[in-house]
């Protein structure tokens, strides 16, 4: 239990009455705009150094209208505000920027269109604001948007929607490249407690079952936060006991999926708590405690020398509320600060394995180095290391083991081009393979893998090559890389693509090569790979031409599953 955690007052402009704002976490200050209660289009700052908070007064510009319920996210040092309700209720479909730089406001230029909403979440991700569900109205009623928008923040463009579960009042957390979509209320307006996620690369949404552990949340407003690859739920849940409201917080281990309570109980007891986030980088300095004994008292002098962050690195949760014993309507929402730090919770951020990047240092550095490979055709010599190799590749160790004549003048050449041979130098030094080389590259390297017998390395090329490279203008190609390796998935998904867009295919150099060159008998490969490629092709098929047929779509041709299937060669009915 969490003893010595106690509320810090804030200073500076009161926000009374002031509810449902939006927060942007800027370093060490959190941004608050607009609010419901009065509503408002204020825009105030707390320092969370200072604990101080401020009113931020434009140079130039025109504000936003006032507003509550709507997001506010951080891009390019700038807050983006989109949506949410005005005073009247009428929902805001408007993008409006405030630059932190020039303190001014801004409304660029919006291409597209999107229905208006409240209580919906907005993300960035690779200068792109992902804009999923809310709550929205017609003219007839009011209705749960089961859609996700992208917002291009270089063009300002809208994208068409994408169809996903129906939420509002939910959060959005981003893990790498995964949205994860937590609670709320769905289109009946019950409260849930599901979890999905969204790969961001494919738009593909997965909801994710057999969570262990139980949250039962009395509301849907909540607050969601990420540590490393834990999520932080923060919000009012039932006591099973007395069915009293109580405050918790939940943490879950999205490689796991599973929840566990934190024991932070005792710590929030005392007042409302409206807002939850956490602070990775330390903050210095804290105010007076609230009923604090006299400044000249040991114990207020200990607390008065009290971090936000006290321990350096470690993140700081950071809750704001009132702890006042009575709060006469309206009252300030966001008056106190309390701060944990997160690992007294047993909650700790292990920082990512920089191991990866110290073994690719070693590849090709000639001090230590004791071997070095050659590419055929190329004089530049790559400094490796026996150990090394003899741990990751058999068939060098094999080879040093035998006294050949390669183990006793320490060199050793390779048939492959420099490129590949590198490629797969580097995965035996690393366990990874760069999904943005060539296709080539990673065909070529695929194939010496299968000749190696390196099951993981050839099974990582053969992945890559489907999300990332399946192409008009590759396919033909990994198909042949496929049929050398006996990569007999990858094969087929190749060739599937091939039958798909054949009018497309047939036109590529790719395709005129494996015919010629495997139709004479010139190159082996080619032949087999032809022979494979006939093989594949029902007795019974034809060749249908559409006209005016699509092409394949952006983000549909690479990584091609199989998926809606229609095959350009066809069966007769």
């Amino acid at each position: 239990m969490i003893k010595f955690a106690k509320p810090c007052s804030t200073t500076g402009q009161n926000l009374v009455g002031l509810w449902r704002p939006s927060f942007t976490r800027v370093d060490q200050k959190l941004y608050l705009f607009g609010g419901g209660g009065h509503v408002t289009n204020d825009l105030h700052v707390l320092d969370l150094a200072t604990l101080t908070w401020d009113s931020v007064l434009a140079k130039e510009g025109v504000p936003p209208t006032k507003r509550y319920g709507h997001t506010a996210v951080l891009w390019n040092h700038s807050i983006i505000i989109f949506g949410g309700s005005n005073e009247y209720s009428e929902y805001r479909d408007d993008v409006i920027v405030f630059s932190l730089k020039t303190k001014t406001w801004s409304r660029p230029e919006i291409r597209g269109e999107v229905p208006a909403r409240y209580l919906h979440s907005a993300t960035v991700f690779k200068n792109k604001m992902y804009v999923y569900g809310g709550f929205a109205k017609n003219s007839k009623c009011t209705y749960v948007l089961e859609e996700m928008r992208i917002l291009n923040l270089e063009t300002w463009t809208w994208s068409e929607s994408f169809t996903v579960p129906a939420r509002y009042n939910h959060s959005a957390s981003l893990v790498g490249n995964k949205l994860w979509i937590y609670a709320g209320k769905d289109e009946t307006g019950n409260t849930v407690s599901d979890l999905h996620s969204i790969d961001l690369t494919t738009l593909r949404v997965l909801p994710h079952t057999g969570i262990t552990g139980k949250v039962v949340l009395l509301k849907s407003q909540h607050f969601s936060e990420v540590i490393g690859n834990q999520l932080v739920v923060f919000g009012k849940y039932p006591n099973e006991v007395t069915g009293a409201s109580l405050y918790g917080l939940w943490i879950m281990d999205l490689d796991q999926l599973e929840w566990r309570k934190l024991d932070i109980d005792r710590c929030l007891e005392d007042g409302v708590w409206n807002y939850f986030t956490i602070v990775t980088k330390k903050t210095q300095g804290c105010h007076r405690p609230l009923d604090s004994p006299s400044p000249d008292d040991d114990l207020s002098r200990s607390f008065r020398s009290l971090d936000l962050d006290n321990s350096g690195s470690a993140p700081s949760l950071i809750f704001l509320g009132n702890t006042e014993k009575d709060r006469p309507q309206p009252y300030d929402h966001f008056r106190d600060v309390l701060s944990i730090n997160v690992e007294y919770l047993g909650v700790f951020q292990v920082p990512p394995s920089t191991l990866q990047n110290h073994m690719v240092m070693m590849l090709d550095n000639e001090e230590f180095s004791d071997f070095t490979i050659v590419s055929q055709g190329s004089d530049r010599k790559i400094h490796v290391h026996r150990m090394v190799l003899s741990s990751r590749w058999p068939h060098f160790k094999n080879m040093h083991a035998s006294g050949m004549i390669e183990s006793t003048r320490r060199t050793m050449t390779l048939p492959e081009p420099y490129p590949v041979v590198h490629t797969f130098l580097t995965f035996l030094y690393t366990d990874t393979v760069d999904p943005d080389l060539d296709c080539s590259i990673v065909c070529d390297v695929m194939v010496m893998a299968n000749v190696y017998l390196l099951e993981r390395l050839k099974k990582l090329c053969a992945s890559i090559l489907h999300r990332h490279h399946l192409q008009i203008d590759t396919c033909v190609r990994i198909f042949q890389a496929a049929c050398v390796s006996q990569e007999h998935g990858l094969k087929k998904l190749s060739q599937e693509y091939i039958f798909r867009y054949c009018g497309a295919v047939m036109k590529t150099e790719d395709w005129f090569l494996m015919w010629s060159q495997g139709g004479d008998g010139s190159s082996g490969e080619q032949r087999a790979a032809l022979e494979e490629f006939i093989e594949g092709i029902p007795e019974d098929a034809s060749l249908e031409i559409k006209h005016g047929s699509k092409k394949p779509m952006e983000g549909y041709s690479v990584g091609y599953d199989g998926s809606g299937f229609e095959q350009g060669l066809r069966k007769d009915i």
